[in-house]
């Protein structure tokens, strides 16, 4: 889970990328979570396109975003 307070003017309009990195609790189990396909529109109750391609997960600012690691699907719901 992540609580993120951003200034959603800054974002590419209303969207923003993020990616997991995993941690075992030294750095031989680090690693960034792999490129990802994600789906190009997100279900839920807001939903929506995402605006561009990228191999991270895309998400819009301002909601509640679900995704699952590793996995193309996405989920945009109202606060």
């Amino acid at each position: 889970m992540l609580d993120v307070d951003m200034d959603c003017s800054a974002t590419e309009s209303g969207w923003f990328e993020l990616k997991a990195y995993i941690t075992g609790g030294n750095s031989s189990s680090e690693w960034w979570e792999s490129n990802v396909v994600q789906d190009p529109e997100c279900g839920g109750n807001v939903g929506g396109n995402r605006p561009y391609a990228t191999s991270n997960h895309v998400a819009r600012c301002g909601y509640i975003n679900v995704f699952e690691y590793q996995q193309p699907g996405c989920t945009i719901d109202s606060l």
